[in-house]
């Protein structure tokens, strides 16, 4: 069963729309109400019982409170006004520090959440922000250096994980108030991150773009109206959401909408996507995984196998034998889903949370957001991953106060969790980005299933990109393509393996 600490914002939500979404997810309709909040936030439920109080305008409170009302549990401690360092992303610096509230939601909650730690703790945050590929090189230059230059990494995930491999990190697990099972840190950090009990990357609510960077998918309302289409949500909650109901409710809708007898993006599909992460991502959404943990902390390389020959050659069909899907080369999977603000192009688009407040806010059509489809109707649960490019945290070896640093890491992680995740994610995305309060159970559902691949995050620039190496070549041979490169990422992986099982002899 899911832990019930780890979902919380999913309970409340469920509790907001239990008449409407009690079949969702069998793990989280068994879960008991254990937030402060959930006893009052279930009297607002939209079930057309008794007085209900609108729930247009109370969830988004109702859920903050419920957080603030959580415990992070750390001590009080006076750091004597220590100076905590971050080494970051200089495309994610807004999410680290800002001088002031300017009315700006997600900018407000990062001044306040940095405000309410500096003054807890008597410490100042500082951050020095750097393009992805240096942040690594510039903390093993202070490492090698023997500097406590930086007490905080937030950076690149493939680029952290090439870090831990130049032995320049600490094991996060043995940091004192450190919590994995607590809900500002993914599961996935304890689930796929972490081996033989050593976590030198996690993946904690301070790193914001863990989120933004979600993989999902969108529909376009009206043209399933037009198309007399099933009632998606209800698809996804009875768990049959998956590839072939995605093909079967795609077949047709491909019109030359310009009349000019050839496929371009001025006409409809049934697809907007692209050959780069978006396609990877069926990987995971599919209940694949590059590296699976084993029950000794270990991993097994469980890439190849007979499912993906017919996940590539499913993912080859529906882009070149369908005729139901626009994608380019690019890393903008929804061009053809928004091409036209006011009534969109396509029914369906591949794309990321964050695609919700930038790409899609000022379209005129209605739109809704649903996980990534399932392999089949057996698989137990939706799946999805996070784009690359989102952030994960690490601490460098060169750190000389380990209670200083797992106080930190757990308190910035713990009031994101209370602050600056509801303002992005309550706020910005689901009451201006998302259209509906069934996209917005749909959002909680996927946040739930990311999965932080180990053979992702420590496998260099390695299989993650086969699928997307393949569909860009015209291709369906992966057996060909993984014969001859395999023996590289296998043996790249039995050295990270002999990094790791080096730092727990020291």
């Amino acid at each position: 069963m899911m832990n019930v600490k780890k979902t919380v914002s999913l309970l409340l939500a469920l509790l907001l729309l239990l008449p409407v979404f009690a079949a969702c997810s069998e793990k989280a309709a068994e879960k008991p109400a254990e937030t402060p909040a959930a006893e009052e936030t279930a009297q607002i439920t939209p079930s057309g019982e008794g007085e209900a109080a609108p729930v247009e305008e109370e969830p988004a409170k109702d859920m903050l409170d419920a957080r603030e009302d959580v415990s992070d549990d750390l001590p009080a401690a006076d750091f004597g006004g220590n100076t905590f360092r971050i080494a970051g992303d200089d495309e994610f610096e807004a999410y680290y520090l800002t001088d002031e509230q300017i009315g700006e939601v997600v900018n407000d909650a990062v001044f306040l959440r940095n405000t309410a730690v500096e003054e807890r703790f008597n410490v100042t945050l500082d951050a020095r922000v750097f393009t992805e590929g240096e942040i690594a090189d510039r903390v093993k230059q202070s490492v090698t250096a023997g500097d406590d230059e930086y007490q905080m990494i937030s950076g690149h995930i493939i680029y952290l994980g090439i870090g831990v491999t130049n032995k320049i990190m600490y094991d996060m697990a043995t940091l004192p108030h450190i919590d994995f099972s607590r809900p500002w840190w993914a599961q996935s950090t304890v689930d796929d991150l972490t081996y033989k009990g050593m976590t030198f990357i996690a993946i904690g609510d301070f790193a914001l773009s863990s989120i933004t960077k979600t993989y999902c998918m969108f529909y376009n309302k009206g043209l399933a109206a037009n198309y007399s289409l099933p009632d998606l949500y209800e698809i996804v909650r009875e768990g049959e959401w998956t590839k072939d109901k995605q093909v079967e409710l795609s077949t047709g809708i491909y019109t030359d909408t310009n009349g000019n007898g050839r496929r371009d993006i001025a006409d409809t599909y049934a697809l907007s996507t692209c050959t780069k992460s978006a396609a990877n991502a069926y990987l995971w959404a599919f209940g694949k995984k590059i590296a699976t943990q084993q029950p000794d902390g270990t991993y097994e390389f469980s890439y190849f196998d007979e499912k993906l020959v017919s996940i590539v050659e499913f993912l080859y069909n529906l882009y070149f034998e369908s005729k139901q899907v626009y994608f380019e080369a690019t890393h903008n999977p929804i061009h053809a889903f928004a091409k036209d603000p006011s009534v969109g192009t396509a029914l369906f688009g591949n794309g990321l949370f964050e695609m919700a407040t930038s790409t899609l806010r000022d379209v005129e059509f209605e739109y809704g957001i649903i996980p990534y489809p399932k392999w089949d109707s057996a698989q137990p649960e939706y799946y999805t991953s996070v784009d690359g490019g989102h952030e994960g945290l690490a601490v460098p070896i060169t750190i000389t106060d380990p209670e200083f640093i797992g106080t930190m890491f757990e308190v910035l992680c713990a009031e994101s969790w209370k602050k600056t995740v509801p303002a992005y994610y309550d706020t910005a995305l689901k009451y201006k980005g998302a259209r509906d309060y069934d996209s917005i159970a749909m959002i909680d559902m996927i946040m739930a299933s990311r999965i932080f691949d180990f053979g992702y995050v420590y496998g260099g620039w390695g299989p993650v990109f086969w699928i997307q190496y393949l569909l860009e070549s015209k291709s369906k041979d992966i057996a060909s393509y993984y014969q001859k490169n395999h023996k590289g990422f296998e043996q790249h992986m039995e050295d990270v393996y002999q990094i790791f099982d080096t730092y727990s002899v020291e």
